[in-house]
C-alpha cells in the first residue's frame, strides 16, 4: 500500500516514503515539504503520527469541501459592493 492516508499503522511506512523520494523531483520536494517545513501535514493524513484521539479523528469530515464552500460564499457576497451595501453587509 502506497497511500499515507490511514487510520491504522502503515504496513510499510518507510518503504512508501522511499518510493516517494525515488520518484520525480516534484515528489521528492513534496515529501520534504511535508516532513520538514509543514510538519502538520503528515499528521493530518496519517493518524499514528497524530495527537488527535481516534474518536475525534472518526468524527471529523474527510474533506474540507464544506469549509471551502463557506469561504467562497463569504467572498462572493462581500466583494464589489457599493459603499452603502458594504456598510449594510458589515
Amino acid at each position: 500500500m502506497l497511500s499515507l492516508s490511514l487510520l491504522d499503522a502503515h504496513p510499510n511506512f518507510q518503504r512508501t516514503l522511499s518510493v516517494i523520494r525515488g520518484g520525480s523531483q516534484k515528489a521528492e520536494a513534496w515529501l520534504k515539504d511535508k516532513l520538514q517545513t509543514n510538519k502538520f501535514a503528515l499528521p493530518m493524513l496519517h493518524h499514528p503520527v497524530s495527537f488527535i484521539p481516534e474518536d475525534i479523528w472518526h468524527a471529523c469530515p474527510t474533506t474540507t469541501n464544506g469549509n471551502e464552500q463557506a469561504h467562497h460564499n463569504i467572498n462572493h457576497d462581500g466583494v464589489h459592493l457599493t459603499l452603502l451595501r458594504g456598510i449594510m453587509r458589515g
